[in-house]
């Protein structure tokens, strides 16, 4: 079998109502939504429906072990006992309550992460816990014992009130008192200061969130993974499965292959949905279109693939070898399916 799957959140844009003119020019993608099977799934997280990808699922009284994960990739080494991803947001006060910003609003250098992190560690060491920051943007606390603690994922909650998104389980109130006083912390930081005197959005607020040990029995479901994603990366190297960066350009699969199972995850679309950005979704799309589902359109007629699977959102497209031959089926666009979704 020779299994192409493609994994792309945010696909359909903003919540935001297009008329079909002012959507771009997009044949290869009308091309494949027309020829495919169409099924509706649960509506998730991207990282959640992500993780389900690689056979790594929880129920809604636990979290999926994300910032274990994360860490292995950061990292490169396999980190031992429970962690918890605490990254570093702004959250801003407005008629719709307390909406979280993530870091695709504000920049943060290595330097101003430290010095944040180094100020919240003086109150975490009284609780046992140090914040590790290997990059600006994912900050982690190791646990030191078991929490009954549910978290939110952070891409989830973008963009909106948080206050339904806070966390539960029998911990939760240690966890909304510690967040409180982080809180507190940061709004005194003079980095914040600094920071708001250049105009930069001050990081006031941690999410915690992705709670749980490195998984270790992941099987290898996929036979190579194509990514720029960090979670990608992490969860390809807990089923040891090798992963190359997704170039500008479509991956060259050698034809001579009789058998393999593809995936690749185009992760750049997500971030316009949080925040409605029309145009950088308009000006992702075109890239999409052009680079990688011009060249899967071309290698279908081919021929090269036996089936095709993309999900996105709370889609998930089927295309047959056959699909090529499909020219009976009325025309799908973009735009019909967004009416379809909602």
């Amino acid at each position: 079998m020779r299994s192409l799957t493609l994994y792309i959140p945010g696909l359909f844009g903003p919540d935001t109502s297009f008329q079909a003119d002012e959507l771009p020019d997009l044949p290869s993608l009308s091309w494949l939504l027309t020829r495919a099977e169409i099924e509706k799934v649960n509506t998730l997280s991207p990282s959640t429906r992500l993780c389900n990808l690689f056979g790594l699922h929880s129920d809604a009284e636990e979290d999926l072990p994300i910032a274990a994960i994360s860490r292995l990739s950061d990292d490169n080494q396999p980190p031992e006992g429970m962690w918890l991803r605490a990254d570093p947001v702004h959250v801003s006060v407005d008629r719709d309550g307390l909406i979280l910003l993530d870091s695709t609003r504000f920049h943060l250098s290595q330097h101003d992460a430290l010095s944040l992190a180094a100020e919240v560690n003086r109150l975490l060491d009284e609780h046992d816990m140090a914040l590790e920051v290997p990059v600006p943007y994912r900050w982690y606390l190791k646990l030191p014992e078991a929490q009954n603690l549910i978290t939110t994922p952070l891409d989830m909650v973008v963009g909106k009130d948080v206050m339904p998104y806070m966390p539960r389980g029998d911990d939760r109130v240690k966890w909304t008192q510690l967040l409180n006083e982080i809180q507190m912390l940061l709004h005194d930081s003079e980095i914040n200061a600094e920071r708001e005197v250049h105009k930069q959005l001050p990081v006031n607020s941690l999410w915690f969130w992705g709670i749980g040990e490195l998984p270790t029995d992941l099987e290898r479901y996929w036979s190579k993974i194509y990514s720029n994603d960090m979670l990608t990366k992490g969860l390809a190297m807990v089923a040891a499965t090798p992963c190359d960066e997704l170039n500008k350009q479509f991956p060259f699969i050698d034809p001579k292959l009789n058998s393999f199972k593809i995936l690749i995850t185009f992760q750049q679309l997500q971030k316009f949905n949080y925040y409605h950005d029309s145009e950088g979704w308009f000006e992702a799309l075109l890239d999409l279109e052009n680079n990688y589902l011009a060249p899967l359109k071309l290698n279908m007629k081919r021929g090269m693939f036996d089936e095709v699977i993309i999900h996105t959102d709370n889609l998930t497209f089927r295309l047959s070898k056959n699909a090529r031959f499909v020219f009976w089926k009325q025309k799908e666009t973009l735009h019909s399916i967004k009416q379809l979704i909602h």
